[in-house]
């Protein structure tokens, strides 16, 4: 048993030996520090405090800004959706007016040919006219000059004589 006790107190002499000769990390914070950093926690959480203003404050100007963009977005959806609507109601009306004008179209088309037609017949009527006029007119000369011949021939003795 002596024997293992010598060996556990070997084994702690080196252990110890080894951690003494092994460098350690320096500690930078000593107590001071620690008393230092106490004294200026206040300037730290005013410097903190500023730095939490700030950021609520930007936070703050950030949402304004995104409602402003949603009021504007939404805004815009409106004054789309007003001109979606007056471009379909202009598109109707289009329709209309092409609708209307076609049949305004076919309306002159056929007054044209209804004009054209008693021109026509207009034109017709006058040559109709002046020619039974002519005939008229021929066949007097003719039944003139028919009795004429006959009076003569018959040595002049007309209605008169």
């Amino acid at each position: 048993m002596r024997q293992s006790i010598w060996k556990a107190l070997i084994l702690a002499s080196l252990s110890t030996f080894i951690l003494i000769a092994t460098p350690q990390p320096i500690a930078y914070a000593g107590f001071f520090d620690r008393i230092k950093d106490i004294y200026n926690t206040p300037e730290k959480i005013s410097e903190l405090e500023g730095q939490y203003i700030e950021a609520k404050e930007a936070l703050a100007e950030q949402q304004q800004q995104l409602e402003e963009s949603a009021k504007a977005a939404a805004e815009y959806a409106r004054k789309q959706q007003e001109l979606l609507e007056q471009n379909e109601q202009f598109r109707q009306q289009n329709e209309q007016l092409i609708a209307q004008n076609a049949s305004i179209q076919a309306e002159m088309e056929q007054m044209k040919q209804d004009k054209q037609s008693l021109i026509s017949k207009l034109i017709n009527t006058v040559i109709i006219i002046a020619a039974v006029f002519l005939a008229y007119i021929v066949s007097l000369r003719v039944w003139r000059y028919v009795v004429w011949r006959k009076q003569r021939s018959s040595g002049g003795r007309g209605i008169s004589g």
